[in-house]
């Protein structure tokens, strides 16, 4: 479990310059240096319900470990800059997804786990067809409340819209290593 956790620090280390110049958004984080280490984990744990955040562990967005958990589950406070904007609580496959996604090796969904990720504060703006796209003219942006996403083979996507603003859960990523259902717990606005 240590080397695990290990890994996971490292990954999430590495994560912030990844994840957030893939998923960029203007953000005054000035207060955000002022958090106490509680008020971090609060926010991590915010990202989804009590069952599952209660036993997780808790990293926070430079990686260090704020908490151990038991149940498997990793939940953080978002990301630098974006630092506790999308905080997120994510299942051992989601951890896989991250990993490969951090240092944008190959992620095969025909093969890998069923994965669930709670985003239950919602997320920053991402354009739902091209993983690292940061140029917000082009593409389909996104900026889901609430929601989960799912992990599931690609091959099992091909009945579900991919348009964010269709109505209910819908493809992101369709095509790439990256690809993953999205699944809106309220309605989603498009972006002005």
């Amino acid at each position: 479990m240590k080397k695990l956790y290990s890994l996971l620090t490292i990954t999430f280390m590495l994560c912030p310059s990844v994840y957030a110049s893939s998923h960029s958004h203007s953000h005054d984080d000035s207060d955000h240096k002022h958090y106490t280490t509680q008020e971090i984990m609060e926010i991590a744990m915010s990202a989804a319900p009590k069952n599952v955040s209660d036993k997780a562990t808790i990293m926070a967005s430079d990686g260090a470990i704020l908490k151990e958990g038991s149940n498997g589950w990793v939940c953080m406070p978002g990301t630098p800059p974006n630092e506790n904007v999308n905080p997120m609580c994510v299942d051992p496959a989601w951890q896989n997804w991250l990993k490969a996604w951090v240092n944008q090796d190959d992620y095969d969904s025909e093969s890998a786990s069923f994965g669930v990720s709670y985003m239950l504060v919602g997320d920053i703006p991402v354009d739902n067809n091209e993983p690292f796209n940061q140029d917000q003219s082009k593409g389909v942006w996104v900026a889901e409340g609430p929601h989960l996403m799912l992990l599931l083979p690609e091959s099992l996507m091909k009945d579900l819209p991919r348009d964010p603003y269709a109505g209910g859960p819908y493809v992101m990523f369709e095509g790439s290593d990256f690809v993953h259902v999205m699944v809106p717990l309220e309605v989603s606005e498009p972006l002005k």
